[in-house]
């Protein structure tokens, strides 16, 4: 089974919170604005390390506001389906067949709800039970509830990495333990060599790296291979989403075990590592038969360099899990399909999830924008509030120009973007779809005038075109600057003087300037000339762009 829709009232940092994943999924989202309380949610009741956990007073939803009294409620709702039609009446799944509801849309879905309640005496309750589709609470008695759930949550345990160290038992319990069999007895020697690899700065001898090896390939034969090597029946769609990995492609499995025969050392090692936290993660409690572990990753880029996070990335992915990702990391975004990233926003009440719809886009427009953005410009999609601009010139120029006039937009969360190569209605489409503030710039030519209409098609009901739309009143930014008091850098630029505009056009001037000194050395020089004259030397159509801009990206401060 796959958790399909998790719903949070009053809990921690959420206040409130629906959220639809997938097999993979990639979580966005600024300072505060949830996903670390997204993460508690599933790894304090959907652990066995933490199966009987309860509610404590901090786990109530404080409003930002202090004047504002703390909820005393809390509401968690875990939404999860078949992955094949018909798996709900597998036997491994027969202790739980009374939690799953009649067929919803083909499938079968299980509701399992959590209430939190401060009662008026101050106690704090704790309420973990099933609904029907409805919504109805399904009623058991006391001790088969209890029974059910202990059932339920074995099948879907949660293995969270990466929100704190690991808890590494010392080496006298170790030799304490009595180890019945050889997957117990293997998975010691992986803890005890995982904690040589992270506790020490000495490299490993050849023979205890080998007893490791040794350990892994045994561990990795148990708990994957034998059991998913030929069943994938995890279906992704990745048509559109150009050179990125496929995640949930069994027969990866294969190489990965060929690695450790033939593998690098290094990648090898790397496996230790990984295997050793994912034990220590899951604790005393082993995965049964059927079980469909989700695997939360909480900011994996911290504490490692840019290739070790591709090569750790390579290993997750591989995995036959569902995984669910927290980053603020460009470089892991773009090992992403664009349909696996999904956008929080805080908003005044609640905090609300944007994820790209392929509904929207065509065949071309999906790979147009997974190169544009997804492999080019990942950084893009953390931004607040994008200026969709048409050539090269205006990315040099107006962030230099914006700063001149007291806008620092990088820090206001405005990015810029050339749309020439990709299209401006495909990134508006994206833009809208994961709720990413935008304003387009354009020429006054005849090009510019049809991006402008193209624009205009594409607002919704409640936009306004100025807050989307601003166009030169000129041929482009070099006739604007040209026409702003600015000629004199173009004409030194192109080898004229003021006496030659009597007889040179000055589109003639401003292409042999650009044709020496190229657009981006210009724009340098426009900057630089701005920068003596003053901010007041700025167009005005360019201060109320910036203006606008960094309003709208304030709009998604939370």
């Amino acid at each position: 089974m796959l958790l399909d829709q998790i719903e949070i009232v009053g809990f921690r940092g959420i206040n409130r919170l629906s959220i639809n994943v997938k097999e993979l999924n990639a979580f966005l989202g600024e300072n505060s604005w949830g996903k670390s309380s997204l993460f508690d949610a599933l790894s304090l009741f959907l652990s066995g390390t933490h199966k009987n956990y309860r509610f404590t007073a901090d786990d109530f939803h404080q409003p930002p506001n202090p004047e504002i009294s703390t909820t005393k409620l809390i509401h968690l709702v875990f939404t999860f389906k078949e992955q094949l039609i018909g798996e709900a009446g597998l036997r491994q799944y027969a202790s739980i067949l009374e939690t799953w509801n009649a067929p919803r849309n083909e499938l079968r879905y299980i509701y399992f709800q959590i209430d939190g309640e401060v009662t008026d005496a101050g106690n704090i309750k704790t309420r973990r039970y099933f609904l029907d589709n409805d919504g109805i609470e399904k009623i058991y008695s006391r001790e088969k509830l209890a029974e059910l759930v202990n059932e339920f949550v074995s099948f879907v345990p949660v293995l969270r990495m990466g929100s704190e160290a690991p808890l590494i038992m010392d080496s006298e319990e170790e030799e304490a333990k009595e180890l019945s069999s050889k997957r117990e007895r293997c998975e010691e020697r992986i803890k005890r060599v995982f904690k040589r690899l992270v506790g020490s700065s000495q490299q490993l001898s050849e023979y205890e790296m080998g007893r490791g090896y040794e350990a892994l390939a045994y561990l990795f034969d148990h708990y994957l291979f034998k059991r998913y090597g030929g069943f994938d029946y995890h279906k992704v769609d990745f048509e559109h989403d150009i050179h990125s990995q496929r995640p949930f492609s069994f027969l990866a499995l294969t190489h990965f075990n060929d690695l450790f025969k033939t593998g690098h050392k290094r990648d090898r090692a790397m496996l230790l590592l990984i295997l050793g936290e994912f034990l220590q993660v899951r604790g005393e409690h082993l995965l049964r038969r059927g079980a469909t572990p989700i695997l939360l990753l909480e900011e994996p880029e911290n504490n490692l360099h840019p290739v070790n996070l591709a090569i750790t990335w390579r290993f997750f992915s591989l995995l036959p899990m569902q995984k669910l990702v927290s980053t603020n990391s460009s470089q892991l975004l773009s090992f992403f399909p664009l349909s696996r990233i999904q956008r929080l926003v805080r908003q005044a009440d609640l905090i609300k999830s944007y994820s790209l719809n392929a509904a929207h886009f065509s065949n071309n427009d999906l790979r147009r924008i997974a190169f544009h953005l997804r492999m080019t410009r990942p950084q893009s999609l953390f931004a607040r509030s994008w200026l969709l601009v048409e050539g090269e010139t205006e990315t040099w120029l107006l962030t230099e120009l914006a700063r001149l006039c007291g806008y620092h937009l990088v820090v206001e969360g405005v990015q810029i973007i050339e749309f020439a190569q990709c299209g401006v209605a495909p990134l508006i489409k994206l833009a809208q779809d994961l709720h990413i503030e935008w304003h387009v710039l354009t020429d006054g030519d005849a090009a510019g005038q049809k991006y402008a209409g193209r624009v205009e098609e594409m607002l919704s009901a409640k936009d306004f075109l100025a807050n989307r739309l601003s166009v030169l009143p000129a041929l482009d930014i070099e006739h604007l600057f040209f026409d702003s008091g600015f000629s004199d850098i173009y004409l030194e630029a192109a080898n004229y003087t003021e006496k030659d505009l009597a007889r040179v056009a000055v589109n003639k001037i401003i292409d042999k300037a650009v044709h020496k000194y190229s657009k981006p050395g210009l724009g340098l020089a426009i900057a630089t000339a701005v920068e003596e004259r003053g901010a007041d030397s700025i167009p005005p159509l360019l201060k109320r762009l910036f203006a606008r801009l960094v309003g709208l990206a304030r709009t998604q401060s939370g």
